[in-house]
């Protein structure tokens, strides 16, 4: 994934710079997190038949070396189709990061033997609460106002 964004560089302006503000035009109503949620499923349910534990955690290796072999750079702008924006390397990666480390979890859930790194989960967690209105996730977290307010962060 990471290489072919690379080959989606642009000359125009980056309309979004904040991997916070990509995930809430994500999660929005009518978004893609909604529009192609059931897709998603779908084909999780599918590749879920023939994947192995051994195969997963290749592909988290493998994507994990991509990434670091990847520059993502804040100055890179590229047009990403998939909101229909441009952003930079920087916003996609630093999105990639969190739904590695979420879906890492998943495994781990699942078969063991497995966790993402402590700064993978320092960041996801820094995400993840910058999506919500900051505060509505304080009086949430203070225990102040019921979590369903703020959470999900994401679908």
């Amino acid at each position: 994934m990471f290489d072919t964004l690379t080959g989606a560089t642009s000359d125009a302006h980056a309309e979004v710079t904040d991997a916070a503000e990509m995930l809430r035009r994500f999660n929005a109503p009518g978004g893609i997190a909604h529009t192609s949620a059931d897709d998603i499923a779908d084909q999780a349910a599918t590749d879920a038949t023939t994947l192995t534990p051994d195969d997963a955690v290749m592909r988290f290796t493998e994507c994990a070396e991509i990434l670091r072999a990847t520059p993502m750079s804040k100055e890179v702008v590229i047009s990403y189709p998939v909101v229909g924006t441009t952003t930079t390397l920087a916003v996609v990666a630093e999105i990639a990061l969190m739904e590695a480390t979420v879906h890492l979890l998943d495994l781990a859930d699942a078969v063991g033997g497995v966790q993402p790194s402590k700064p993978a989960l320092a960041a996801t967690r820094d995400l993840l609460i910058a999506i919500p209105d900051p505060i509505a996730a304080i009086e949430a977290l203070a225990g102040r106002a019921d979590p369903a307010t703020v959470l999900p962060a994401i679908r």
